[in-house]
């Protein structure tokens, strides 16, 4: 499955017929310029959370219909874009995939990288007709509840993976993690450059997920505070082939208000 995309490879197959770029930034910053044929998508429709704060599902009618009066269509190859790490798109190809939609892919470097290799950014909007997506019935395979964590946390068929960073980790006061969770910083498989990031090679990125014993044979649990770095990991891993990789949408912070420690 093939979720990033290089911008030469974007640029040599850009066409409106294959292609519609979402711009998943604040509306500010994509009026001051974005890549030409972009639309705006409002990231909050992809990022609704409960009276706790706690990351849920969207509606699907709801969401259905605003994607719908963007202009998007069933058989569009959807291409997200977001400032530096992605990490907005990262939850909007997920719920994506969670509703059925897998014809999506992030632009790799975001638009920070094609702001300083291409320099090619347009102020004109553009608005398509409705589309006709429809988004199907809830794929349960890649999303796992706290109860789900509870009644599998001592499988050798489970493998929990802790995406937060270092620092995150020391500045939780209640501490600690789901019992037995591996850490990946989520920004471990990507490659730092003055103004944006790119995934690693897959070879590296591969012997770093060996280092910590991550395999493909087990139930991958993604999970960090509130899903964006875990979502970005989960798509990750479904490039390189993992075949059940499930994110806990609601992550840490329902983990820590729960007192789940075992």
């Amino acid at each position: 499955m093939q979720i990033f995309v290089s911008i030469p490879d974007l640029i040599s197959n850009l066409t409106p017929e294959n292609y519609k770029i979402l711009d998943l930034r604040e509306i500010q910053r994509f009026e001051k310029g974005h890549i030409k044929g972009s639309i705006h998508i409002d990231n909050n429709f992809f990022t609704l959370q409960n009276e706790d704060g706690i990351n849920i599902i969207p509606d699907k009618e709801v969401l259905t219909d605003y994607l719908q009066e963007k202009g998007i269509n069933c058989n569009d190859k959807i291409i997200l874009v977001d400032d530096v790490f992605n990490l907005n798109c990262s939850l909007a190809a997920w719920t994506l995939h969670y509703f059925g939609f897998k014809n999506v892919i992030l632009l790799d470097g975001a638009f920070s990288k094609w702001e300083k290799q291409i320099n090619e950014l347009t102020t004109e909007i553009i608005e398509f007709p409705r589309g006709d997506i429809i988004l199907e019935e809830r794929n349960a395979d890649i999303l796992i509840s706290k109860d789900e964590i509870l009644m599998n946390i001592h499988s050798d068929d489970f493998l929990f993976v802790d995406n937060r960073s270092e620092y995150a980790l020391l500045l939780d006061q209640q501490g600690g993690n789901i019992p037995g969770a591996i850490h990946l910083w989520y920004l471990e498989v990507f490659e730092e450059y003055p103004d944006y990031f790119v995934l690693k090679e897959k070879d590296s990125i591969i012997e770093e997920l060996n280092v910590r014993n991550i395999s493909k044979n087990k139930s991958i649990i993604v999970y960090c505070e509130s899903a964006p770095q875990s979502a970005l990991i989960y798509l990750v891993l479904k490039e390189l082939g993992y075949p059940d990789v499930r994110l806990y949408l609601a992550g840490y912070d329902e983990w820590r208000l729960s007192n789940s420690f075992i």
